[in-house]
C-alpha cells in the first residue's frame, strides 16, 4: 500500500503529547501481557462497566500482540518497577521526566516517537511535516484531506484515512462545550498539537461521538501557568486527596474524588478553577507530600526547589494573613474539613500550595468499533475512515476517572487500525496500493 502521514509537527516524531509522556504502558493499571480475561476485567473494572464491551475486548485480546510489535520496531522496554503491575513495561532509558514542552533526546518516550517515524520513512511512508489538516470530504470511492503545508493550501486524496491527533484539550471552545463552561481555564498539561480536528471533521462528515465529558489529567502547581518546571510534574493529586481545598476566601471546596484522575474531573467544573489551594499540615508535607507512584519528581522537596508558589505558617491566622484569605474562612473549612469523618485530620503548622486541574487528554471522542473504523451515530461503519488514539471515545471514562492508558489504547488501535485498513480495501475490491490512492 501507499501510505502517506500528515504530521502537524515540524520536526520528526511531530509534536504529539506521547513524546513528553511517562512512557508507561499499562491497560488499566495492568501490565500489557496480562491474560486477556484479566486486562477485561481491569477495565470493565477501572471504568465502572462504562467502556464499550467490545473496544474492552480488543483492547484486552490485542495488548500482547501489540506490545511484542512495539518491541519488534526497536523500542526499548523495560520494567520500571519489578514490584508495581502498571510500571512492568515502560520505554527506556526511564530519565527524569521532560520539563514543560521540551522533547529530551535522552529519554524512552522522545527516543522511541522519533525511532518511529524513522522506521516508517525507511519503509517507504512519505511524512509530510508541518501539515496542518483543514478539510475531509468524500472523493469518489475514498476521501480527499485538505492541509496546509508551509503556507501552501494542498490536497492529498487516499482510499482510507486513519485520524490519530490526540483528542481536543487544546481546543477551548470544544473544551467549554463538552467538558464544562471554564474546562478551558484549567492547565493544558500536554502538548499544544491536541486542537480536536479529527473530532470535528469526523462529526462533519457524519461520525458519532461518545464518551464525551470526562479527561485525563493530574492536579498541578498553579505556577505552571508561568514557570515550565512545574509540569507534567510533580503532580499534587496525593496532597488534594488528604488535605484542605479552599478557594480564593478560605472557603472549603469539598470534593468525593477517590483518586486524582476522578479529582480532576470534579474541579474543572469549579466556578473559579484558577482560584484553589490545597491546605495541609507536617505529616501530611512527609507522607504525601513525598509519595512517589510513578518514579517521577514530588511536590516536597521538588516543586518548592523548582520554585512553585507555597505557604507556611504556625497557624491558621497567620497561613490567612500570608495568602490573603478570610481568616475566620479558613478556621470554618478546617473545622469541618476536621469534622468530616472520611478526611485525614489537619492539625499543627500549615503549609499551602496554589493548585490547578491539569488536562491530560480528553477521554471521549470519535465512536469506533474494535477494528477502529469510525461509526455513525447508528452504529454503521464510514467506509474508509477509522481513528485511533486519544480522538476516539468509548474505552476511558466512568464515574471515578476511569483512565484505561493512554500509550497502550493508542498502540492497541493503531496496531488495530494497521491490520483493518487493508483487509477492508480489500474486500472492497479497492485499487489500493496498486495505482488507487494514498491509504
Amino acid at each position: 500500500m501507499s501510505v502517506t502521514v500528515l504530521e502537524r509537527g515540524a520536526t520528526e516524531g511531530g509534536n504529539g503529547s506521547a513524546r513528553l509522556s511517562g512512557g508507561l504502558l499499562h491497560v488499566a493499571w495492568r501490565p500489557m501481557d496480562d491474560p486477556p480475561d484479566v486486562l477485561l476485567r481491569a477495565i470493565m473494572s477501572e471504568t465502572d462497566g462504562e467502556a464499550g464491551p467490545a473496544l474492552a475486548r480488543a483492547l484486552a485480546d490485542s495488548s500482547r500482540e501489540a506490545l511484542e510489535w512495539f518491541g519488534l520496531q526497536g523500542v526499548d522496554i523495560r520494567p520500571k518497577s519489578a514490584e508495581v503491575p502498571y510500571m512492568k513495561h515502560a520505554v527506556h532509558p526511564h530519565k527524569p521526566i521532560g520539563i514543560g514542552r521540551r522533547h529530551m533526546a535522552e529519554r524512552g518516550p522522545d527516543q522511541a516517537v522519533r525511532l518511529l517515524y524513522k522506521a516508517a520513512a525507511e519503509r517507504g511512508v512519505a511524512v509530510v511535516l508541518s501539515a496542518v489538516v483543514n478539510g475531509l470530504r468524500r472523493s469518489g470511492g475514498g476521501w480527499t484531506v485538505g492541509a496546509e503545508v508551509l503556507g501552501e493550501q494542498r490536497d492529498f486524496t487516499a482510499d482510507a484515512v486513519l485520524l490519530a491527533d490526540g483528542g481536543f484539550q487544546n481546543n477551548p471552545e470544544l473544551l467549554t462545550r463538552y467538558v464544562g463552561p471554564v474546562a478551558d481555564r484549567a492547565f493544558l498539561r500536554a502538548s499544544t498539537a491536541s486542537t480536536g480536528t479529527g473530532i470535528r471533521l469526523a462529526l462533519e462528515n457524519g461520525a458519532g461521538a461518545v464518551g464525551l465529558g470526562r479527561v485525563y489529567g493530574h492536579m498541578v502547581s498553579s505556577g505552571a501557568f508561568e514557570n515550565d518546571m512545574l509540569w507534567p510534574y510533580p503532580p499534587v493529586d496525593k496532597l488534594c486527596l488528604k488535605g484542605l481545598i479552599v478557594d480564593r476566601r478560605g472557603r472549603r471546596v469539598a470534593t468525593r474524588a477517590e483518586n486524582g484522575v476522578q479529582l480532576v474531573n470534579e474541579l474543572i467544573r469549579h466556578e473559579d478553577v484558577r482560584g484553589l489551594s490545597v491546605v495541609f499540615d507536617d505529616t501530611l508535607w512527609e507522607t504525601a507530600g513525598t509519595d512517589d507512584p510513578y518514579g517521577t519528581p514530588v511536590p516536597n522537596p521538588d516543586l518548592v526547589d523548582r520554585g512553585g508558589p507555597y505557604l507556611q505558617a504556625d497557624d491558621p491566622g497567620g497561613l490567612a494573613a500570608a495568602s490573603g484569605w478570610d481568616g475566620a474562612e479558613l478556621r470554618a473549612s478546617i473545622a469541618a474539613h476536621n469534622e468530616d469523618t472520611t478526611t485525614v485530620k489537619i492539625a499543627g503548622r500549615l503549609h499551602a500550595l496554589r493548585v490547578v486541574p491539569g488536562i491530560t487528554l480528553t477521554m471521549g471522542g470519535i465512536s469506533t468499533d474494535e477494528h477502529a473504523r469510525v461509526l455513525d451515530p447508528g452504529g454503521a461503519p464510514l467506509r474508509g475512515l477509522y481513528a485511533a488514539g486519544g480522538c476516539a471515545g468509548g474505552i476511558q471514562g466512568g464515574p471515578r476517572g476511569g483512565y484505561v492508558g493512554g500509550l497502550a489504547v493508542a498502540l492497541v488501535f493503531g496496531f488495530r487500525a494497521g491490520a483493518s485498513i487493508p483487509a477492508d480495501l480489500d474486500s472492497a475490491g479497492s485499487g489500493a496500493g496498486h495505482g488507487g490512492g494514498d491509504a
